[in-house]
C-alpha cells in the first residue's frame, strides 16, 4: 500500500472514531439533560407540607392547594388572636385580615371595614353558595340580613372552609385567625351573602 493510500486509509479510521466519540458524548449530555429535566419535574410536582396540611385541613387532595403563596400567608397568621381594630400579629381584626390578604397575595388594596368591602361597588354580591371560588369574601351578621349591618368577613378557601379573625373560639380553643366551616353553626345562620372583587388590581389607596 502506498503511502497515500496508507495515509487516506488513518484519515478514514481517525474521522470515524472521532465521530463515535463525538455521538457518545452527544448520546451522554442527552441523557444527562434528560435527568436534569426529570429532576425538575418531580420537583414541579412534588408535594409540599403546607399543601399537605391543608389539604388535610380543607379535605381535599393536596395537589389542589395550588396557591401555596396564600396558604403559606395563612399558615404565618394562623392563630394570631382577635382585636377590635388590630392590625398586626398581636391582635388583627376580621376586615384588616382580609385587607391584608387582598393587598400582599392579590395586589388589590381593598375597603377598610366589613361593611365598606360589603358595600363597595366593585363587590359582586351573590347569595348561593355553590358559587363561591377561592378568594370570595363571605359577609356575616347576627340576623343573617342583607338589611342589617355587616358585622363580620371571612376569605373563601374552598370545600366549603373559609379562614377569618373572629372573636369566637375556634377548635384550637382560641380565637383569632382560624379556618372555619361554612355549613356549620353560627356561620350557617349568620351567611349574609359572598362577594366576589378583582385580583391584580391597580388601586393604590382606598377609603378608610
Amino acid at each position: 500500500m502506498n503511502t497515500l493510500l496508507k495515509t487516506l486509509f488513518l484519515f478514514i479510521i481517525i474521522v470515524g472514531a472521532m465521530s463515535c466519540g463525538g455521538s457518545k458524548k452527544a448520546e451522554q449530555e442527552a441523557l444527562a439533560q434528560a435527568r436534569r429535566d426529570s429532576i425538575a419535574l418531580a420537583k414541579q410536582n412534588a408535594i409540599s407540607p403546607i399543601q399537605k396540611k391543608y389539604g388535610a385541613i380543607l379535605g381535599v387532595s393536596p395537589k389542589k392547594i395550588d396557591n401555596v403563596p396564600l396558604f403559606e400567608f395563612i399558615d404565618d397568621w394562623m392563630n394570631a388572636p382577635y382585636l377590635l381594630g388590630g392590625n398586626t400579629k398581636q391582635g388583627i381584626d376580621c376586615s384588616y385580615f382580609t385587607q391584608y390578604i387582598y393587598h400582599d397575595i392579590y395586589g388589590n388594596l381593598i375597603e377598610r371595614t366589613a361593611q365598606k368591602q360589603f358595600d363597595a361597588k366593585d363587590t359582586r354580591k351573590f347569595k348561593k353558595q355553590h358559587n363561591f371560588k377561592q378568594g370570595d369574601l363571605i359577609f356575616f351578621n347576627h340576623q343573617g340580613s342583607e338589611h342589617k349591618s355587616i358585622t363580620h368577613v371571612g376569605f373563601y378557601l374552598g370545600n366549603n372552609k373559609f379562614v377569618h379573625s373572629t372573636s369566637r373560639k375556634g377548635n384550637s380553643g382560641g380565637n383569632g385567625v382560624q379556618i372555619s366551616d361554612l355549613t356549620k353553626q353560627p356561620w350557617k345562620k349568620m351567611f349574609v351573602a359572598g362577594g366576589k372583587k378583582p385580583k391584580f388590581s391597580n388601586t393604590n389607596t382606598v377609603e378608610n
